[in-house]
């Protein structure tokens, strides 16, 4: 919180020293330091005409070849985008007013003179600052590297141990492959002469099978004839049966028929009055009176 505050309040002093230089009044233009030649007023401005822009008063607090912390390169930069707005806007006006003068040329050479040094002002602290950023970027990537190393280097012992215990690892898998490989090619004739003698017993069972079910091909072939006389045996039994039953189903029926018509005939003389109550066979009624 305390470097962002640092950061904000440095920021605003940058932005405060372009308006200064803004709001500054004009004197004749000084390209020292700047490659230029000094360029004088043509005609002292009125009162109703914009201050002049003078090269170095535009963030004449800031010193290019200065070491710069990133807080402040990233603040230089802000004052610099602010500052091109701003100067740009106040030449224009300068130019602008250059058509109310007497010698229209020579000020608006004067005010692209000016404007060509601002730039480059404006163009040099930019990229002192963009240089300041790239360095500390730099320096940050080497310090990160140099913690990477120093990590590795902390930690080779471990990474040596631990190969060397997966190589011995490794070494133990290729050594049992090995030992398995060869108790299997130990194991390889026997395992071929057992092969062999299974084919020669699968053979040995089909070729049973086959002996087989000619056999029973041949016996059902001899037994055709036998197998046809005991079907019609079978078939005339049957029919024996059927006709021994309905024979039976008939003699039922019959007595049923019988039952049923001695039932009727009893039942008629029970209801016939003065009819004799029916006794048993032999023996003469109960209500008849014995013979004297």
């Amino acid at each position: 919180m305390a470097e962002h505050r640092l950061r904000a309040a440095r920021a605003a002093l940058a932005i405060a020293a372009v308006v200064a230089a803004l709001l500054a009044p004009g004197e004749a233009v000084r390209a020292q330091g700047e490659g230029s030649p000094e360029t004088g007023r043509a005609e002292a401005p009125t009162r109703d005409e914009p201050p002049r822009i003078e090269p170095r008063s535009v963030l004449a607090a800031v010193d290019p070849e200065r070491a710069m912390s990133p807080d402040e390169a990233r603040a230089l930069q802000a004052a610099v985008r602010e500052a091109r707005e701003d100067t740009g806007d106040a030449l224009l006006r300068e130019r602008i007013a250059c058509y109310r003068r007497f010698f229209v040329t020579g000020c608006l050479a004067d005010v692209g003179q000016r404007e060509r040094l601002v730039r480059a002002r404006l163009d040099r602290l930019e990229v002192a600052a963009n240089r300041t950023l790239r360095e500390h970027s730099a320096l940050e990537l080497n310090a990160r590297t140099a913690g990477d190393l120093e990590r590795r280097e902390a930690a080779e012992p471990d990474d040596s141990a631990r190969r060397d215990e997966n190589r011995r690892a490794y070494e133990s898998r290729q050594a049992a492959a090995e030992l398995e490989q060869a108790r299997r090619e130990a194991q390889a004739p026997d395992l071929a002469r057992q092969a062999e003698a299974n084919r020669s017993e699968r053979a040995r069972r089909e070729a049973e099978a086959a002996a087989r079910r000619r056999d029973a091909e041949a016996r059902s072939r001899q037994d055709a004839p036998n197998a046809a006389a005991r079907a019609g045996a079978l078939e005339a039994r049957r029919l024996e049966r059927e006709a021994a039953d309905a024979r039976e189903q008939v003699r039922r029926e019959s007595r049923k028929a019988d039952r049923e018509r001695r039932e009727a005939e009893a039942r008629k003389r029970e209801e016939s009055p003065g009819a004799p109550r029916p006794g048993r066979p032999g023996r003469p009624p109960q209500d008849a009176s014995p013979p004297r």
